[in-house]
């Protein structure tokens, strides 16, 4: 149509007829005609509608600012780099420490780009499997920084010309900080060495979560034996919480930090002792708490009400723990006989719910065993009690 509109101009023929026949107006048809004269082969062409300037676009200055962090940081070469995470929030973080505006730190979406742009090397991401679980395995929702901790035990591992490492981790569910200790062996003496010292310095939680190992549970044979490790946690006021065996994944919150642990601390370092992978796994949980307390800073979130710490002085004889009023919980999944295992001891649900996770309450106090089920649709029942008696 332009091309039409313009030789008919040419050849002589009124504006006014062009524009009707065409349904232009007159200010169109003027429009192709200075575009033409000016002589360019697509004058017909429409032009580029990108901005001739762009009001935001990111200063050079910064550009290389986020090159230089995102490389420091994979290449690990400078101790605040050492341990630390590689993408953008990493790259927020650790400008926001070099005390640049937050004003005129790149956003998440454009530090990505500057990534890509720039052909840096990218971290592929592990797959996991879903799990349809819709947490209705577990009955407790943490809302208050230090209301539930995870800890679990990573190893053996082994430094050349030393031996076998287990390395004991715990991390606060809603607050996100990390602390933990290594040892030889995974002896239940070493997880409540740990928790005594860890309590003396930092809150003593509302609940702790652990895997079934024998670190925790204790013995896999008497009925009703209670672990030491569980007596500790009922002694100082905590709920023990057993998820169901072979489910590391709902214990989700420390196995990503065993995760993040094994990444960018054991494959990135090389230890001559014990001593040496103490040391510096401080450095480490160092690194993670500061990355961690700076994502959360936003977040309008509370402290437990009651702050619990143990005096300094306090001292208990681990192997002569009384068993206090207190109450421990169990995630078990019903088996094909309609039971659930609990302490070396099964107890019958019914066979309706064979396959369906449950939640199992043992009040020390009231020697009470009760069997709770979360349904589809959020709605808590209680399925039977047993009387249990302990000596």
């Amino acid at each position: 149509m332009r091309k039409e509109a313009i030789k008919r101009f040419i050849e002589g023929e009124k504006q006014v007829i062009i524009c009707r026949n065409l349904g232009k107006s007159k200010s169109w048809l003027n429009k192709w005609v200075k575009r033409y004269s000016f002589g360019s082969n697509d004058w017909y062409k429409d032009l580029s509608k990108r901005p001739k300037t762009i009001p935001n676009k990111l200063d050079d200055q910064l550009v290389n600012v986020v090159i230089r962090i995102r490389e420091s940081l994979m290449e690990g070469d400078s101790e605040y780099a050492q341990y630390g995470f590689v993408g953008a929030e990493a790259i927020q973080f650790h400008m926001e420490e070099l005390n640049y505006d937050p004003e005129s730190i790149p956003s998440l979406s454009t530090i990505k780009r500057i990534i890509k742009r720039h052909n840096l090397r990218v971290n592929k991401k592990e797959r996991y499997k879903r799990v349809k679980s819709k947490r209705r395995y577990s009955l407790i929702k943490p809302e208050y920084i230090d209301e539930m901790h995870q800890i679990d035990f990573v190893g053996p591992r082994y430094i050349r010309g030393y031996g076998p490492v287990n390395s004991l981790h715990l991390k606060d569910v809603i607050g996100r900080q990390v602390a933990g200790k290594q040892y030889s062996g995974k002896s239940m003496d070493n997880v409540m060495e740990f928790l005594l010292g860890y309590w003396k310095s930092d809150q003593i939680p509302k609940y702790i979560q652990v895997d079934n190992g024998m670190s925790f549970t204790g013995d896999f044979i008497h009925p009703r034996s209670i672990s030491r490790f569980v007596k500790l946690c009922l002694y100082v006021g905590i709920e023990v919480i057993f998820i169901a065996p072979a489910k590391p994944w709902m214990n989700g919150t420390i196995e990503e930090f065993n995760k993040n642990f094994d990444r960018l601390f054991w494959r990135r370092e090389i230890f001559s002792s014990l001593t040496d992978i103490r040391k510096k796994f401080k450095v480490f949980c160092e690194s993670q708490n500061r990355f961690n307390a700076w994502k959360l800073e936003k977040k309008d979130l509370q402290c437990l009400p009651q702050k619990r710490i143990l005096k300094r002085g306090f001292k208990l004889d681990l192997n002569n723990i009384p068993l206090l009023p207190g109450k421990i919980h169990f995630i078990r999944m019903v088996d094909g006989n309609g039971n659930v295992s609990i302490l070396n001891e099964s107890f019958h649900v019914g066979v309706e719910y064979i396959g369906e996770y449950t939640w199992v309450t043992i009040d020390i106090g009231l020697q009470l065993l009760t069997i709770l089920y979360n349904d589809e649709e959020m709605i808590v029942h209680e399925i039977i009690r047993y009387n249990y008696k302990i000596d």
